[in-house]
């Protein structure tokens, strides 16, 4: 009797797991979520994508929803004007989930940049930038980075006059 009774726990302490490890449920959900700064500040205007034709902007929140998802394993990306790129894995599997995204500043981009052109590494600088065109290349700060990074990978008289030219148009340092 003993046996049985053990077995009978078993049985239905494996069910008990079974149950809460797999919460993935049928048919489509929304998905919301909420972008905010490093600080916590949320960050409007932030495009976010889950690489499946469904994509959208985040409000004066930072808040967003993506409705009609299907549970499963996503690559969600995003980008905004003034904010850092991001590209990372999310696992929907519950519909009372929220997608909790924190980015940096792009100037945190900046200063990473900055690193690798000390270090000499200007195609890892050039590749960093790219990773955060969208939202970002229409800045003048951005694509003064970039034309900083090129002169750097080879520099010519050519990109050194380009280079002098925009720090004239930007900064109004004249050279």
């Amino acid at each position: 009797m003993k046996k049985i009774g053990f077995l009978w726990l078993t049985a239905l302490l494996a069910a008990a797991v079974v149950s809460c490890a797999s919460t993935r449920f049928s048919g489509t959900a929304a998905c919301a979520g909420r972008v905010c700064g490093s600080n916590g500040e949320p960050v409007e205007q932030y495009t976010v994508s889950f690489g499946i034709g469904k994509t959208t902007v985040t409000g004066v929140n930072g808040m967003f929803v993506i409705p009609d998802m299907r549970a499963g394993e996503y690559t969600l990306t995003g980008y905004g004007r003034g904010w850092a790129s991001i590209k990372k894995d999310v696992v929907f599997t519950d519909r009372r989930g929220i997608v909790c995204i924190q980015v940096d500043p792009i100037t945190s981009v900046y200063k990473k940049v900055e690193s690798y052109m000390r270090s000499g590494l200007f195609d890892q600088a050039a590749q960093l930038l790219k990773t955060q065109a969208n939202g970002n290349g229409e800045d003048a700060l951005f694509q003064f980075y970039q034309a900083v990074v090129s002169y750097g990978a080879s520099p010519s008289d050519k990109k050194l006059k380009k280079l002098a030219e925009r720090l004239n148009k930007e900064c109004g340092y004249v050279f």
